[in-house]
């Protein structure tokens, strides 16, 4: 049947590649940021706090969560297993017996952090609870910037220097990729050891025990606000979030304390979806209906001979299905080149794309169980769409009409 007519199985197919490569483009470009790749493991059931509003009778501004304001509100939450705080920057660090200052994406935060991510550490381990609490100035480190502070030396237990502090290092681990975007940096190191909490701004992270316990976690941080927001307070505090990592994603942006709008936002990403299913899938039908018209006067036969319409319907589905999934592998695979070509568009969070780490795309997004069930669904979808009409027609065709063809 491919073999029959060249030109329009592989208008057919190629036209399919082009649609699936579209669709599963889109698709990536929302699982990479939300689905769990390590050392996030934990997306589904974690939330954010990004900013805060703090309103007085003169004025409004959003900001960043203070120190002593996480500890007045959010440290002893007790709906969620931990509550983690980050602050990220960029500083100039270095070694005693190597002369040049390196720079390097530092991550200031707390024991909890390593709770909530799991890094895959190549020597050592984290620094431990009682290190943030006694404010010891160790630090975890990437194994590319180890390599380049000690010339690939030993790094484990070496000192390196940071805000003209020394820092031990106690654990190397892999490098992680800036999609990353919430455990990523190169430099990890207790926020104690730098400054005191309470002098510092932080983004916060809240591990809920269960994603289902989300709406109890914003009941309570919205209760927080209440009982440490007296009427008679000329300052108000309240929390932009916490939200889901979906939440967050949808919200970037838009600094209002307004929930974003899941819905409108599933509604706009099945509406592109759908079009870029409906737009090829119209222009193949009119192959398909091609096809099936050559083939009129052997569909007339067969049904003299005893097939039944459900017969007919389902023989001229099942052959565009295998040119649909012929089509959808060519798609699958071009799709892992276009996302690789093009990372630095598709992928790149727009306030991080000044890190020094790269945006390396792990290998779990395309290889997952999920993906191959996505890829499926949508050549079922565009056989159904390019060739469901066309199939129905040929199926109700009268046999001596068919024949005369």
């Amino acid at each position: 049947m491919l073999k029959e007519d060249k030109v329009i199985s592989i208008i057919s197919i190629f036209g399919t590649a082009l649609a699936i490569t579209m669709i599963m483009v889109v698709i990536l470009s929302q699982r990479i940021k939300t689905t769990n790749i390590a050392p996030e493991i934990n997306r589904e059931r974690t939330m954010y706090i990004k900013w805060l509003k703090e309103e007085t009778s003169s004025s409004t501004n959003i900001i960043p969560v203070s120190g002593s304001e996480y500890k007045q509100f959010l440290q002893d939450l007790k709906t969620p297993e931990c509550v983690s705080l980050q602050s990220r920057q960029q500083a100039m660090v270095s070694v005693e017996n190597n002369p040049e200052n390196i720079k390097a994406d530092v991550m200031e935060t707390d024991s909890n952090f390593w709770i909530i991510n799991r890094f895959s550490f190549q020597e050592g381990k984290p620094f431990s609870k009682e290190d943030f609490q006694s404010g010891f100035p160790h630090a975890v480190i990437s194994k590319s910037l180890a390599q380049r502070l000690f010339n690939g030396n030993p790094a484990l237990g070496k000192e390196f220097s940071y805000k003209e502090r020394n820092y031990k290092i106690c654990g190397i681990v892999n490098d992680i990729s800036t999609l990353c975007d919430n455990a990523y940096a190169q430099i990890w190191l207790p926020c104690t050891a730098v400054e005191k909490i309470e002098d510092g701004e932080f983004s916060i992270t809240i591990l809920a025990k269960n994603k289902k316990d989300f709406s109890e976690i914003k009941k309570e941080v919205r209760e927080r606000e209440i009982r440490n927001n007296p009427e008679i307070d000329t300052k108000k505090i309240s929390f932009i979030g916490p939200y889901s990592r979906k939440e967050l994603l949808v919200k970037e942006g838009n600094m209002n304390n307004d929930d974003p709008n899941m819905k409108k936002d599933t509604i706009k990403h099945y509406l592109i979806i759908a079009i870029l299913l409906l737009i090829p899938a119209v222009n193949l039908s009119g192959f398909s209906l091609f096809k099936i018209i050559s083939r009129t006067s052997e569909i007339g036969i067969r049904k003299a001979f005893g097939a039944t319409q459900k017969s007919i319907l389902l023989q001229v589905l099942y052959e565009n299905l295998l040119t649909s999934l012929i089509g959808g592998i060519i798609g699958l695979i071009t799709s892992y080149w276009v996302a690789i070509a093009l990372k630095d568009r598709l992928f790149t969070f727009n306030i991080y794309d000044h890190f020094m780490g790269e945006n390396t795309i792990p290998v779990s997004a395309f290889l997952s169980p999920w993906v191959f069930f996505y890829v499926f669904l949508v050549c079922l979808a565009m056989n159904l769409l390019s060739s469901g009409i066309p199939a129905w027609k040929a199926s109700r065709l009268n046999i001596a009409d068919s024949i005369k063809q």
